[in-house]
């Protein structure tokens, strides 16, 4: 209680005036005060803490929790006459994410604004996964971002980013097995082309036919294209964004470019399967035949037939194949040793 309102209390209850006390109140009277509006800056923290926990809230999906706590915020910043723009938005976001079904009432550039805001641990990650060259990381946190909103275009443009990246990294890996079977498929590796001179893996050997590094060339070609065709929409996603326009653009011609180099790349990598597959086939011919004799004329007419069945094979993708080209080197020489077995077995 103020002095002057004690001294006011007091003269009601029938105080004389001459009573010390009056005259206190008389010559020295207690200047009257205004009332005083709440400080500021001790509310600041408290509110601040507030909204960080509301956006904890909204990223593990409790929506109305995080909509009533933003709404105390708002509350408690009106009282004290702060105008919060920030919390503005963010309030609004979190009415607008009570209904669940995606649409807003915020401007684009307000609501990119509060998804950066939300998933800004998804996003830091991102980009620091993407700068230590970890792509396919990078696109796993990415992901979390879309899994707590998936309208967010900076996190669809990382994401892209992230899989163009890991396109890059397995071309390059496709090209180290690539060199590797460049030297596998030379000529001489084939062996002598006369069958009965040439030695192969007995069957369940550990040998090259067993673990054909060309398998592993044609799965890093085909996870590149997986990731080449997922960057699109997320590009698309992103070009909605006027801030990074430009850098989609840039972005989606480079994965263009290489989804269709990729194609040349992937048919090259099918012609040499087939032609791998014709090896094979010629290997088991070797395997079958060469430690038994063709004593019927049966076994004999068999094996003929299936190495004219081997031999037009052989000229139909070699037909298709382009000069010069791994796979048709490999099949010219497969020719010629099927060529000579079926001289071998016509005398």
């Amino acid at each position: 209680m103020s002095v002057l309102m004690v001294t006011a209390s007091v003269s009601l209850f029938g105080v004389p005036a001459d009573s010390p006390l009056s005259i206190t109140a008389r010559h020295h009277p207690v200047p009257r005060q205004r009332p005083t509006r709440r400080a500021v800056e001790p509310l600041r923290a408290p509110v601040e803490t507030a909204v960080e926990v509301a956006r904890g809230r909204i990223r593990r999906s409790y929506r109305l929790e995080a909509a009533q706590l933003l709404d105390r915020c708002m509350r408690a910043r009106r009282e004290d006459g702060i105008e919060d723009q920030a919390l503005a938005e963010r309030w609004a976001y979190a009415q607008d994410r009570l209904t669940g079904n995606g649409r807003t009432s915020l401007q684009p550039a307000v609501l990119q604004r509060v998804i950066a805001w939300v998933t800004r641990e998804e996003l830091a990650a991102t980009e620091q996964a993407l700068a230590a060259d970890r792509p396919f990381a990078a696109a796993r946190f990415a992901l979390a971002a879309d899994r707590i909103d998936d309208r967010g275009t900076r996190s669809a443009f990382l994401h892209a980013r992230a899989l163009y990246r890991a396109a890059e990294k397995s071309l390059a890996r496709a090209a180290e097995v690539g060199e590797a079977d460049a030297r596998a498929e030379a000529p001489d590796a084939v062996g002598p082309a006369d069958f009965t001179g040439l030695t192969t893996e007995p069957p369940g050997s550990a040998g090259p036919s067993a673990n054909d590094p060309r398998r592993s060339a044609t799965a890093h070609l085909q996870r590149a294209d997986r990731c080449l065709r997922k960057a699109i929409p997320m590009i698309l996603r992103a070009s909605a964004d006027p801030g990074l326009r430009l850098e989609c653009d840039y972005l989606s011609d480079s994965v263009e470019r290489r989804l269709h180099a990729l194609t040349e790349r992937r048919a090259s990598t099918d012609r040499m399967a087939a032609a791998c597959a014709c090896l094979v086939d010629y290997d088991a011919f070797v395997r079958h035949y060469a430690d038994q004799a063709l004593r019927s004329p049966a076994d004999r007419s068999s094996f003929r037939s299936s190495l004219t069945a081997l031999a037009a094979r052989i000229d139909r993708l070699l037909a298709r194949s382009p000069a010069g080209s791994a796979e048709a080197r490999l099949l010219t020489t497969l020719a010629a040793g099927v060529a000579n077995m079926q001289r071998a077995f016509t005398v």
